[in-house]
């Protein structure tokens, strides 16, 4: 019986030996495809964590969608953020993206991100310049729970750098703010958010008496209509600028002089308020803001 015993354990160390063995090889398997994959949302840190942002959109009722600033980037760093914006989109659900290019035929991001997310199934929309034409605009319906309803309204805000002459805005401009201020009356969302390359806001009005010409009748166009926010790329009021009670949302934009930040944003729209966090590459939290559906205030 002993003899039998021990020839047991014998015929037994090469089976825990051939077990141990292949745990080693998945746990060297899966540290080697864990390096260079983004980190999502780490927990603790400067901006909080996944503990701060929640259970995301799909648990409200809500819509997810991501918007980024176009634009030339090294190709590591176009691709490190393409991971972190897909690793964000997987755990958020979310239903499109936004390219807030200037050019969208000769945007690098457009080229490679509407590929890299095909894969996905999810949509990659852009705005871009026609040259003061209205080629480039688009009007996206998205529909929510309890019936509600997201309008995404993309204008081509070339137009906008174009000198005055002698003292007049162009015709191209004024068929602009024509065609937006149609857009929006034919909406009937819940929410409305418009989305353009070139900020539309000014901080020290008194600084720019000439742009604030320019901005003015979408201004005026944006409280006649009550629109939520304005994505963009950032200016120098920050990344986000509250307009009475709309939210201006600015993007970093990549080789930008006024912050070294290259990131995307989260936009998480509820019944009741849309939620835009602002995530690095490396998937930390920069900085966040919640803006109310008209006429609910804060909650």
């Amino acid at each position: 019986m002993e003899g039998e015993a021990v020839g047991n354990r014998g015929r037994q160390l090469p089976w825990r030996r051939t077990v141990a063995v292949q745990a080693a090889l998945c746990l060297a398997l899966y540290a080697a495809f864990s390096i260079g994959e983004p980190q999502l949302f780490p927990r603790g840190g400067e901006g909080g964590g996944v503990d701060a942002l929640g259970q995301g959109a799909r648990g409200g009722g809500g819509v997810a969608f991501l918007s980024v600033a176009g634009g030339a980037r090294a190709t590591a760093d176009q691709a490190r953020l393409l991971r972190q914006m897909e690793a964000v989109a997987k755990v958020y659900e979310v239903k499109f993206v936004l390219d807030i290019a200037q050019s969208r035929e000769n945007d690098p991001l457009w080229q490679n991100g509407s590929m890299y997310f095909q894969a996905l199934n999810i949509p990659w929309y852009s705005t871009t310049s026609s040259h003061g034409r209205i080629l480039g605009n688009f009007l996206k319906k998205v529909s929510m729970s309890h019936d509600q309803v997201l309008d995404v309204i993309a204008l081509d805000t070339g137009v906008l750098q174009e000198p005055l002459h002698d003292g007049k805005i162009s015709t191209s401009y004024r068929e602009q703010t024509k065609w937006l201020e149609r857009s929006l009356a034919l909406t009937s969302g819940n929410w409305k958010v418009v989305v353009g390359y070139d900020p539309l806001v000014v901080c020290n009005e008194a600084e720019a008496p000439e742009i604030m010409k320019f901005y003015e009748p979408f201004q005026r166009i944006f409280a006649k209509y009550e629109v939520d926010a304005y994505i963009s790329t950032g200016g120098f009021c920050g990344y986000f600028h509250r307009d009475n009670s709309m939210l201006h949302i600015g993007h970093p934009r990549p080789g930008g002089d006024h912050t070294t930040v290259d990131g995307f944003f989260l936009h998480r729209v509820t019944p009741l308020e849309m939620e835009s966090v602002l995530i690095n590459v490396e998937g930390k939290v920069v900085q966040r803001s919640v803006a109310h559906q008209h006429g609910t205030g804060a909650m």
